[in-house]
């Protein structure tokens, strides 16, 4: 993805994050379950306060070259994948992208732009990259860059990703993407804590109505200044974070670690992403 805060800043809010949790206090972790959305659950589930935040261990995270992995295997697997836009090109390989070692990918469907006008677009390369992804056997997912100012524009954007997916299946979420405009200024400049977290809602459970997976992606900066991370509890994370280890607190089950990656099959820098599998999710027992 495009449009990000710089690892630095990443960095510096950790520290935020870690006082969060410390005056939160700590509780019982849950395992939320094998899918990425419960329909029936999704922004109404209780929780104890230890549920929002992960328990990785810092010291299992270890780049072997582009590549990360997680050496707790005895709690978890892991597998790699990337995510690609308009930006990557339009002569991307998939086949050896997939020879390369990843296995999915998140593709970006579309975007709003952050003039005043806010236009609803869809990223050229899209069903390019959705066909040639699906071809080769990766699993797709797909994101939409948002700048909704309101609950109304965040299921409007909704309806769009849904039109546009025209019910073809996807194997990973569908992703709402929020990130800040650097340099510039933008219509969702001035949303508030409270109106970027209900509008999380409404876009999430349009695409939940949609018969799809949905998943929030955001970075440290958000998850401590711009959202009311407990009330997105039941959302599956997406976190981007540049740095050796994940910082951040919050739970995710995705971490896109780089974004200056190289991989077979694509020209330039492209976006690695690490998700994390719990056995005891594969293996079916309770958390």
């Amino acid at each position: 993805m495009r449009r990000r805060k710089r690892a630095a800043l990443h960095v510096a809010m950790f520290w935020a994050g870690v006082l969060a949790v410390i005056a939160a206090g700590c509780g019982k972790k849950v395992n939320k379950g094998n899918s990425y959305s419960e329909k029936e659950q999704l922004f109404t589930s209780s929780y104890e306060t230890g549920d929002l935040y992960n328990y990785y261990e810092p010291r299992y995270y270890v780049r072997d070259g582009e590549k990360m992995t997680y050496t707790d295997d005895e709690n978890y697997e892991y597998r790699l994948g990337i995510d690609v836009s308009e930006h990557n090109g339009t002569e991307i390989d998939w086949k050896k992208v997939r020879d390369d070692g990843y296995e999915f990918v998140f593709i970006r469907l579309g975007y709003r732009g952050y003039s005043e006008e806010g236009a609803l677009k869809e990223d050229p390369n899209f069903e390019a990259n959705y066909k040639g992804a699906r071809d080769a056997g990766l699993d797709v997912g797909v994101y939409f860059f948002s700048q909704a100012v309101n609950a109304g524009e965040a299921a409007e954007e909704a309806e769009y990703v849904l039109k546009k997916l025209e019910g073809r299946e996807l194997q990973m979420p569908v992703t709402y993407d929020l990130e800040s405009i650097e340099n510039d200024t933008a219509r969702a400049d001035e949303v508030s804590s409270e109106q970027h977290t209900e509008n999380i809602k409404a876009f999430s459970m349009k695409i939940i109505e949609g018969g799809y997976d949905v998943m929030l992606y955001t970075n440290l900066m958000w998850e401590t200044f711009k959202l009311h991370m407990r009330e997105l509890y039941d959302l599956p994370v997406w976190f981007s974070g540049y740095a050796d280890t994940p910082q951040t607190t919050y739970d995710f089950s995705i971490w896109q670690y780089s974004n200056t990656g190289t991989v077979d099959g694509i020209s330039g820098n492209v976006d690695l992403n690490i998700e994390m599998i719990p056995k005891k999710k594969n293996e079916g027992t309770a958390g």
